[in-house]
């Protein structure tokens, strides 16, 4: 006889049932321990108690909604979902990656600890590092299919303004900020589109602030137009020519020496040569306390000597009291550290 039919069966000492290949159950088993070395062929619930392990298991095929109450663990070996939808009650532990099915080089990866990527093509695109930053491979583009203002970066807080990336019209691009409530635009950078010239696509930039009031435009040419005047800085040295000789570009255009200067004395502008391109020039303004003494006499570019060319021909006389004002202008006429040309003149105001 090769099957056995029961309402139930019954371990006399609640010890293991071994039951042959072909087994049919109907009613219920209860066991401490139950071997199947065959096929069981099982018609109502499954209940167990304790831990159910499956050994050499390739796949679990279910019909209907797989619910995993304490969380799933997926090894090496990677989950695949090919179709209907998983629901986890708890979480889903995943040792490398997920990876889509029929299309094996786009993933979602943890290469590190609490850190996130994104593959596609079987390359990096996206990563979000331990710290929260969101890191993109290669260039990084972002689209919408709204024509205005597509994209939108606020804070956490509603009362922090925001800033919105568009397009205010087909011809124009628009970086705008805005009060929180969007009531108010406090300022915003346009690139317009010069239509005469399409072909080419150029246009201007235009910055406006206090809503939008335009305050600077650059034109498709690189003039730059300032709408309400020009400010400049200048720097107030403190001390004297002969103690401060190199003076940087970043510090400002206009110098002011407070104390008195005596003798000849030599001026090195600084941070000019890896500024300036061939064909750009440079204006500087120098203002000292001569004391019946102190000259400017020579000019410096980032260490280099250079031979001033001065008006009237000749170095200025030191004068009597008063400041001595030195305007120089600095042109470079090529790529080597010596290609400039130097205009220098020197007026006395009393």
């Amino acid at each position: 006889m090769s099957q056995l039919f029961v309402d139930n069966i019954k371990g006399r000492t609640g010890g293991a049932i071994g039951a042959p290949s072909g087994a049919v159950v109907t009613g219920i088993v209860t066991a401490t321990g139950l071997d199947i070395n065959g096929t069981a062929d099982i018609s109502g619930n499954v209940s167990i108690g304790g831990t159910l392990t499956y050994e050499d298991v390739t796949n679990i095929d279910s019909l209907g909604i797989v619910t995993a109450r304490t969380g799933v663990r997926v090894n090496a070996g990677g989950l695949v979902v090919t179709a209907g939808v998983s629901t986890l009650a708890a979480d889903l532990s995943i040792a490398d990656k997920i990876v889509h099915t029929g299309d094996t080089n786009t993933a979602i990866r943890f290469p590190a600890a609490d850190t996130f990527s994104v593959e596609t093509a079987g390359s990096e695109a996206l990563r979000v590092d331990s710290s929260g930053r969101l890191l993109k491979s290669g260039q990084a583009t972002l689209t919408s299919t709204s024509l205005n203002h597509p994209i939108q970066v606020t804070a956490s807080s509603e009362s922090n303004a925001i800033a919105i990336i568009g397009k205010a019209a087909d011809d124009i691009g628009e970086l705008s900020y805005y009060e929180a409530d969007k009531s108010t635009k406090l300022g915003e950078i346009q690139y317009r589109q010069d239509h005469a010239n399409i072909r080419h696509r150029v246009g201007d930039i235009r910055f406006a602030t206090g809503g939008v009031t335009e305050r600077l435009r650059i034109t498709s040419t690189g003039t730059a137009i300032f709408k309400n005047g020009l400010v400049e800085k200048y720097e107030n040295a403190g001390t004297t020519l002969g103690a401060q000789t190199a003076n940087p570009l970043s510090d400002g255009n206009v110098i002011l020496f407070t104390g008195n200067e005596s003798g000849n004395k030599t001026i090195n502008f600084t941070g000019v040569h890896a500024t300036l391109s061939n064909g750009e020039t440079v204006s500087f303004t120098a203002i000292i306390t001569p004391n019946n003494s102190g000259v400017i006499n020579a000019v410096q570019v980032d260490g280099q000597a250079i031979t001033i060319k001065w008006s009237g021909g000749s170095v200025p006389t030191a004068g009597s009291s008063g400041q001595d004002i030195y305007t120089f202008q600095i042109l470079k006429t090529g790529t080597g550290t010596s290609d400039y040309t130097v205009f220098g003149a020197a007026t006395n105001y009393a």
